[in-house]
């Protein structure tokens, strides 16, 4: 009935399988908080979301250095509030217990309508964020499976009028209230909906902190809009159903089984975290006695002088206090970490350095934090950490001590190959 959002759940599916067992980098724990619920055009009303939230686990596969695909699964609630003008007055065709047929009339006052109902969700997004560590920007988008369940329409109304007007008799009865008609003060009820599940456009922007090796933080917004309707098809249930019993035995309807209605649209906005993990680095695979032989051989003879020589170059970061690695630096780490991946059993040292001169001075901390920025880029461009040894130096040194204009090429990360 629904192969639409089944064909979604399968095409999810696969490319779990098929990523997840060799690439998969990322596990991300997400919460998201704002307005979520539905929204809809409403004759003498209006809709609209009020506060929800939701919960979920994500997995993130990289297809390339910036590029990644986001799937997992969330449960969220959903919540929406509808009112209608006070006056707003309904009739419908009806039959007494006599036989009779009569126009039935309810009008409202004060009439308040609360939809409520939880979702699983099965997202499936690219992500886009710059390479490199330190703060970036990053941008989701793409599309989720909404499943609703445990869905509830609670009604209220400050005041119901319900009178019945006969035209074979051209009478208006509105004070029988044993037999149906007259007024109810603070009435309040329960009523049934019928949703169905429905594909959303999903988008995403913020800000991505690179916590620790392996690990990051997403702060920033998100909206989601129905692409497809949630609303099931109407039962044409009027708001309020006529009891020949007395007023107290009418049932209550929602406004969401008027034909009136609209096109009932899920609509969600707010504030959006996530927190990523790396994924465990898998250990090397065993080796045979034939590749140990081969590996005696010292990692300096497979590289050449110029490699060598351009994986040796410091990163200088110039300005005081700066640990964030400058843009004119990263092409070279992007050079050293290729030559790196071409040849996996190399391994480097990572110091960082200090202003070492009498008036400039700066904290250990500033040279141990420039030698983990560019270890976390190395990382970030697919250098496993094991790789790489990070320290600050104990004593920063001056580059050129006869030449105080060069003193800011002290402020650096010396790269060592082991």
């Amino acid at each position: 009935m629904y192969w639409w959002y089944h064909s979604v759940i399968l095409l999810v599916v696969g490319f779990v399988s098929i990523f997840m067992p060799a690439h998969a980098q990322e596990l991300g724990v997400e919460g998201n908080a704002g307005w979520q619920g539905m929204r809809y055009p409403l004759q003498n009303g209006q809709s609209g979301a009020v506060p929800g939230g939701s919960l979920g686990l994500n997995y993130t596969f990289p297809l390339n250095g910036q590029v990644g695909l986001l799937t997992g699964l969330s449960c969220g609630l959903y919540r929406t509030r509808a009112t209608l003008q006070d006056g707003t007055a309904f009739t419908s065709g009806q039959v007494d217990n006599s036989g009779s047929a009569f126009e039935y009339k309810v009008r409202f006052t004060g009439y308040e309508e609360n939809q409520r109902f939880f979702a699983a969700s099965i997202p499936l997004l690219l992500q886009y964020h710059p390479s490199g560590p330190g703060v970036q920007w990053y941008f989701d988008a793409g599309a989720k499976v909404v499943i609703p369940f445990n869905t509830s329409v609670q009604v209220a109304a400050k005041q119901l009028a319900l009178s019945g007007y006969y035209p074979d008799f051209n009478i208006d009865v509105s004070n029988l209230p044993q037999h149906g008609f007259g007024t109810i003060n603070g009435w309040n009820a329960r009523a049934t909906a019928k949703w169905r599940p429905a594909v959303a456009l999903s988008i995403g922007s913020g800000l991505r902190f690179g916590l620790s090796p392996g690990k990051c933080l997403y702060a920033g917004v998100y909206l989601d809009y129905g692409l497809t309707g949630l609303k099931g098809k109407s039962d044409s249930m009027p708001l309020v159903t006529y009891s020949s019993n007395g007023v107290t035995r009418i049932q209550a309807g929602s406004v969401l089984n008027q034909p009136s209605t609209g096109r009932v649209a899920l609509l969600s906005f707010g504030i959006q975290l996530r927190l990523g993990f790396g994924a465990a680095r898998s250990k090397p695979p065993a080796q045979s006695e034939t590749k140990i032989i081969f590996q005696t051989k010292p990692v300096m003879d497979t590289l050449s002088d110029e490699q060598h020589e351009l994986m040796e170059r410091a990163v200088v970061f110039g300005l005081l206090g700066v640990t964030v690695v400058p843009e004119s630096q990263k092409r070279h780490l992007d050079e050293l970490a290729g030559i790196m991946k071409k040849y996996p059993s190399v391994r480097i040292s990572l110091t960082g350095h200090t202003c070492g001169s009498d008036t400039e001075v700066e904290d250990r901390k500033v040279g141990d934090e420039r030698a983990r920025s560019v270890a976390q880029y190395l990382q970030f461009r697919g250098i496993d950490p094991a790789r790489m040894d990070v320290s600050a130096a104990r004593e920063s040194d001056v580059f050129e001590p006869f030449n105080p204009p060069a003193n800011y090429q002290s402020r650096r990360v010396v790269i060592r190959v082991e």
